[in-house]
């Protein structure tokens, strides 16, 4: 998955994602923006074939990179412990 900024400061960062649907950026946001220090927490879906997804992070306090490293974190460690719990069960 190629990933690369498209534009950034202290408060606002948009990064430009390669993926064609939102499965993957979905839990993401929902998890960016139960974080008290995020403000706006969004992403756009152009035409699959003509436009790169742009993820849009601007936050309250603290850097935008921060937030989302918490986000991607919580929601690895939520998804390790469904899979651990398939694992027990299956």
């Amino acid at each position: 998955m190629k990933i690369s900024i498209q534009e950034k400061n202290d408060k606002d960062l948009h990064i430009e994602i390669d993926v064609t649907d939102m499965t993957l950026l979905h839990p993401l946001v929902e998890e960016l923006l139960k974080d008290k220090t995020v403000d706006i927490a969004e992403y756009k879906l152009g035409h699959p074939e003509l436009d790169s997804t742009v993820l849009h992070v601007r936050t309250k306090t603290g850097k935008p990179e921060t937030a989302i490293k918490k986000a991607a974190k919580a929601i690895m460690e939520a998804y390790s412990e469904l899979r651990t719990g398939f694992e027990k069960e299956l």
